[in-house]
């Protein structure tokens, strides 16, 4: 039997005897492939990947949920574009309060290096980028070339220095925030882009909303593929699936959110995200692979000692710790 099978099998007895003594214990509520959307009024609905409505979160702000995104610890963090604030909640969705400050005009994004920093995206204000270590200390601030809408929507890539954002313009631009330098513009190709998710192969995949599509770009920033829906929708939203072979978007006007098949175009599935205030202002996937990092790709495998000592206290810790160290596992795996 191999690690990976041990240590579920010993998650499996935890769990059924925890759960004897523990029947009525919650454990976490994220689920790798559920669709977490913003739907307005400072709350956030959490969908199955089969568009299945779990729960609503409330972040205890009203205006417009835009970007999110989670930890390698699975917290989910939110931005307020509205309410000029970041929040977190837990994995069991425990809202656990504000993240960061000095926000001064629309925090739309957010993003994660693999050190476990935070960078946050502004629309207005300063409009510069945020650099926030775990605990929520500003580590420093970036002064970047932007468009219409300041650096609205951030991707960090994998070299962990180049960030690549859009302005609500035609303009995919880039920075690199380990020199605090301007970099050369990725793409000039688009009409009105927004969310955006760079690709392993060093391409994107980005929502274009005055054509109603979502464009696929080479890594020289080419147009290579087009994504449309049946009616024309303003498509806001963007994030990998962690299938690696498909992706979500969203419209931010019908509240329609789509599931396409990255090779072929084609749609794999649609369901109607329910807008609770104005719009539909963002998505995030559980268990998405991002190239800059956070998510499951930063949680390292626990060691077996490590399980048998926590499930040796099962008891007290309850249910829901259990889950989400099993979540780890699969997801690191």
């Amino acid at each position: 039997m191999n690690q990976h099978h041990l240590l579920q099998n010993l998650a499996i007895a935890g769990i059924i005897g925890m759960t004897i003594a523990q029947g009525n214990a919650q454990g976490a509520i994220f689920e790798d492939g559920d669709v977490i959307a913003g739907v307005g009024n400072g709350l956030i609905k959490v969908f199955d990947n089969r568009g299945s409505l779990k729960t609503i979160l409330d972040t205890g702000f009203i205006g417009e949920t835009t970007g999110m995104a989670f930890d390698a610890n699975g917290n989910l963090y939110v931005t307020l574009f509205s309410g000029q604030q970041v929040v977190k909640f837990d994995p069991d969705g425990v809202l656990l309060g504000t993240f960061g400050s000095g926000y001064n005009a629309n925090p739309e994004s957010i993003v994660f290096d693999k050190s476990g920093n935070v960078y946050v995206g502004q629309a207005e204000g300063t409009r510069n980028i945020l650099k926030f270590d775990s605990d929520g200390n500003l580590l420093t601030s970036f002064d970047p070339i932007t468009g219409p809408r300041g650096t609205d929507w951030i991707d960090l890539a994998a070299d962990q220095c180049t960030m690549r954002y859009t302005s609500e313009g035609t303009t995919i631009r880039a920075f690199d925030v380990c020199t605090n330098a301007q970099l050369p513009d990725f793409s000039t190709a688009l009409s009105k882009s927004f969310a955006h998710r760079i690709l392993q192969d060093g391409g994107e995949l980005v929502a274009d909303s005055i054509t109603s599509t979502a464009k696929r770009l080479d890594r020289e920033g080419n147009i290579v593929q087009t994504y449309t829906t049946p009616r024309t929708e303003l498509l806001f939203a963007l994030n990998l699936d962690p299938d690696g072979t498909s992706f979500w978007t969203a419209s931010i006007t019908s509240g329609n959110i789509f599931q396409f098949d990255i090779e072929t175009g084609s749609i794999l599935q649609s369901f109607n995200g329910g807008i609770l205030g104005t719009r539909l202002t963002g998505l995030t996937i559980v268990g998405e692979i991002t190239q800059g990092g956070g998510g499951p790709q930063s949680e390292p495998i626990p060691e077996p000692s490590a399980i048998v000592g926590f499930l040796a206290l099962g008891a007290i810790s309850g249910v829901s710790t259990l889950k989400r160290k099993l979540y780890q596992i699969r997801l690191s795996k």
